[in-house]
């Protein structure tokens, strides 16, 4: 993992790539540029780990390029969980649940990645109250997605189960 100054992509990639991402929507550029120069900016090579289980929580990341491969070791092997994408997150259900990271992230291609970090996540909620609400709003509806997503596929191993197809 390589750091690098979150004011260098900011020049590089510009105001509109930023707010193109899920997770930054409708945020003022002043917010996102601080998070990038206050957060961890951070590049791994494909097939790097990001974190696995046990590595303790201190904040989450956005994906600012590339995409990560979420596993879960379950009977003595690592199952394929989610796929995180350019402008989602990582890492906030383990930091707002107050517990380890309880799975293994890998970079599928080169990604960049910013860390936020609890403190930093606080402050915003006491320096930016109103982009503190957006970036939960994000953040919800990010997680809303992964609850429908995961409903739909107890939904098909239900059928699956009734039907003697399992």
């Amino acid at each position: 993992m390589r750091t690098i100054a979150g004011n260098d992509l900011w020049q590089r990639w510009g105001t509109d790539y930023f707010r193109a991402l899920s997770t930054f929507g409708a945020l003022q550029d002043c917010t996102i540029l601080s998070l990038l120069q206050n957060g961890q900016v951070s590049e791994l090579s494909q097939g790097e780990v990001l974190y696995r289980p046990g590595d303790k929580v201190g904040g989450f990341y956005v994906i600012l390029k590339g995409s990560i491969a979420l596993y879960m070791h379950h009977h003595d092997r690592d199952a394929l969980t989610r796929l995180y994408r350019q402008g989602e997150q990582l890492g906030f259900v383990d930091m707002i649940g107050l517990h380890d990271h309880w799975s293994t992230s890998v970079a599928q291609n080169p990604v960049t990645l910013v860390h936020i970090s609890s403190d930093q996540f606080f402050e915003l909620h006491l320096q930016a109250p109103d982009d503190f609400g957006l970036l939960m709003i994000n953040l919800s509806r990010e997680m809303a997605r992964t609850v429908i997503m995961l409903a739909e596929v107890i939904v098909d191993q239900s059928v699956l189960i009734a039907s003697g197809r399992n």
